[in-house]
């Protein structure tokens, strides 16, 4: 009866770390893309060609096969509803601004204005 009672008492404490220890909900979605890549002048060229207006923060990511960083203190210059970040050039003074609006205000950014500076300033 002890051995029996002893089993499942140590089969709960299994269950109970085993769940403990799963689902880490902090951890970045691995979405394929380098975190050291930049925008080169041939990938920005491209975008400025596609329908960039209408695409979302993680698209352009994905587009562009770069990671953005959000420009805090523009956004909040810009306030509610409102996403300003920059996708980095290949160097300190390149990179691809973007301004994102929630236009139906339902949480989906797509992109309203785009600038390049440094390299990707084009021919």
């Amino acid at each position: 009866m002890k051995k029996k009672l002893l089993m499942i008492v140590m089969a709960m404490v299994l269950c109970f770390a085993l769940a403990a220890c799963g689902g880490g909900g902090d951890k970045e979605k691995d979405d394929g893309i380098d975190p050291n890549a930049t925008v080169t002048k041939e990938q920005y060229d491209k975008l400025g060609d596609s329908k960039w207006y209408e695409m979302s923060p993680e698209e352009m990511e994905q587009f562009l096969g770069v990671k953005y960083v959000e420009d805090e203190e523009s956004t909040k210059d810009w306030g509610d509803g409102y996403l300003v970040v920059d996708f980095p050039g290949p160097d300190d003074d390149s990179r691809v601004h973007v301004l994102f609006k929630d236009k139906e205000g339902d949480g989906n950014m797509t992109a309203t204005s785009m600038s390049p500076t440094g390299q990707l300033i084009g021919d």
